[in-house]
């Protein structure tokens, strides 16, 4: 009975947390990181100043929790039979799926988050770019040296010019077709990266 208690009382904390994140994400889409207030994302969530912090350090917290999760959407590549897709082909998935991914929030919020005052693209080691390069390096790559020198490079290359091309597209107010645009880019790189 006890135990049971204990799961009810997880799972009422997991949801209070994910309403927390939902009602931060809202309020961050509307008026931005900076300008939204933990008051209002705790009125908009219906939950106290207190249930945040038993959650969240900080509003800024918020953002490791969209990292956190984000990363472990990756972890599915781990899977994924390189022999039957391809390398290539794994590689331009893999982007794809990372531009469909910053898709899944409003413009606004990607043009808030997507700042040079956001330092949590630069965090290293983190699972999105390290999937890929595990994966990238059981395989046995021939890499075009002018360009790139390692799996490492590779992939802090196709991800500099991932972000630049959602950067571009969040100047632009979503007016050009990002998907199609980030595939291009892609393709543009690994041409010149990976040997025939």
């Amino acid at each position: 009975m006890e135990e049971e208690k204990m799961t009810n009382r997880q799972k009422k904390a997991l949801e209070t947390k994910d309403k927390i994140y939902d009602a931060a994400m809202a309020k961050f889409s509307e008026k931005g990181l900076e300008r939204t207030s933990i008051q209002e994302i705790c009125r908009e969530a219906k939950v106290s100043i207190g249930s945040f912090y038993n959650h969240f350090a900080s509003k800024e917290e918020i953002i490791y929790e969209i990292f956190r999760r984000a990363d472990l959407n990756f972890e599915q590549f781990k899977d994924v039979d390189v022999e039957e897709r391809g390398i290539r082909n794994l590689i331009l998935d893999y982007m794809d799926y990372y531009v469909s991914f910053v898709q899944t929030n409003d413009i606004r919020f990607t043009k808030s988050f997507y700042s040079t005052s956001n330092h949590y693209f630069v965090q290293e080691k983190r699972p999105m770019q390290e999937v890929l390069k595990s994966i990238l390096k059981e395989q046995n790559l021939k890499l075009n040296a002018y360009y790139v020198e390692d799996a490492d490079m590779l992939v802090d290359r196709l991800f500099m010019v991932s972000r630049g091309v959602i950067f571009h597209w969040c100047l632009k107010d979503g007016d050009f077709d990002l998907n199609e645009m980030n595939r291009k880019q892609m393709e543009m790189v690994l041409e010149v990266s990976l040997e025939k």
